[in-house]
């Protein structure tokens, strides 16, 4: 016995070695998966959040007639947050339309 471990130790080293960095890796791929669902999600959310309040504000001003120079730079600072994110084109006809608006009650 003591002649079979000494000619194989070196084997069950290494061995050992190579499952523990199996192990560690896919701990780390699993945590990179989570870590990108996880982000995928908080950038779809603050999409929407974006989106629903860039709609209000286009829609209030619409309905008022006209648009501060203030709020349209809100409204374009949210728009180029929002397409950043990926966000598609729906909005851009709504930011466009408050774009062309007077800056003033007329």
């Amino acid at each position: 016995m003591p002649e079979w471990i000494s000619k194989y130790w070196i084997e069950w080293v290494f061995g050992l070695i190579i499952a523990f960095i199996s192990f560690v890796v896919k701990k780390l791929f699993t945590r990179i998966k989570q870590e990108q669902e996880q982000n995928q999600a908080m950038r779809d959310g603050m999409k929407s959040l974006l989106m629903r309040q860039i709609q209000q504000d286009c829609e209030s001003a619409v309905a008022e007639g006209f648009c501060p120079v203030e709020t349209k730079k809100v409204i374009d600072t949210m728009y180029n947050a929002y397409h950043a994110l990926g966000g598609n084109g729906v909005i851009t006809g709504l930011r466009n339309s408050v774009i062309d608006l007077p800056t003033q009650k007329t």
